[in-house]
């Protein structure tokens, strides 16, 4: 059984926090634009932090 610290560091403490979820999406036209990632991306507020963190999760 993990302890809550290792679920948060790897759940959170990797990823980029964005303080507001319109800053996760143009993260997310970014990383489309730059990289050519054609792959669905979503925005998800972090239960953890509070932010906003960008993920391959499934569709809303």
């Amino acid at each position: 059984m993990s302890s809550k610290r290792a679920i948060r560091r790897r759940s959170c403490s990797r990823k980029i926090r964005h303080d507001t979820e319109a800053a996760a999406r143009e993260h997310i036209g970014q990383l489309h634009k730059r990289r050519g990632w054609q792959g669905y991306m979503n925005a998800y507020r972090c239960s953890f932090c509070g932010g906003w963190h960008v993920g391959h999760g499934g569709r809303p």
